[in-house]
């Protein structure tokens, strides 16, 4: 199974329309998209929602435009999402 740092690592790939689905937060928790699998099957294997791929894709998006259009580096985006979907805010400047 993907894990969350796999899922981030390919979001500019990923369809708008797909939900992430994990069992936790950290870069390495469990991941899964659906429409990549069902619902049912995600709750099946333990996972619950997490964030869709269309708010992920603007937490990183906000997160560069709030740092200067800097280049987020895959840790930087694990952050930001990780942040939206807990917070339901964007991660602030340091």
């Amino acid at each position: 199974m993907q894990t969350l740092r796999d899922v981030v690592g390919a979001l500019d790939e990923l369809d708008d329309e797909g939900i992430i689905y994990t069992d936790g937060s950290s870069p390495a928790a469990r991941a899964a998209l659906v429409p990549g699998v069902t619902a049912d099957e995600a709750s099946d294997d333990g996972l619950r929602y997490f964030l869709e791929v269309a708010l992920a894709r603007d937490a990183v998006d906000v997160w560069s435009a709030w740092r200067d259009g800097a280049e987020p580096t895959l840790d930087d985006k694990l952050m930001a999402i990780s942040y939206y979907a807990t917070q339901d805010t964007y991660l602030p400047v340091d």
